[in-house]
């Protein structure tokens, strides 16, 4: 059990036993996934929904593909008005559910 995110999350998160990574660089994620797949190591793997999408590739890749390595977005705190995740988004347009206005960029 993996959380990258902020310093707000990344404490409640680390009490309930997850590793953590705090507001890390590219390159630091790519290298934790590279680890996790090269190893075929399963991960559950909690990432903070950023205003500004951290550009990892190998982050979109495992998005994409899935496998051993679980992914999911959390909404982060300093955007109050962001409750809505892309997976939320997703799911709305599959069930056709129409989101009230404003909730959702």
């Amino acid at each position: 059990m993996i959380f990258i995110g902020s310093p707000a999350l990344t404490d409640g998160f680390r009490l309930i036993g997850f590793e953590t990574l705090t507001d890390p660089e590219v390159q630091n994620i790519d290298a934790l996934i590279s680890d996790l797949l090269a190893t075929r190591q399963n991960a559950f793997l909690v990432v903070e929904q950023r205003p500004i999408p951290v550009e990892s590739q190998l982050l979109q890749q495992v998005r994409k593909e899935g496998g051993r390595i679980v992914l999911v977005e959390v909404p982060t705190l300093q955007d109050p008005t962001c409750l809505y995740c892309d997976l939320d988004k997703q799911i709305d347009k599959l069930m056709g559910i129409t989101p009230p206005a404003g909730s959702m960029p």
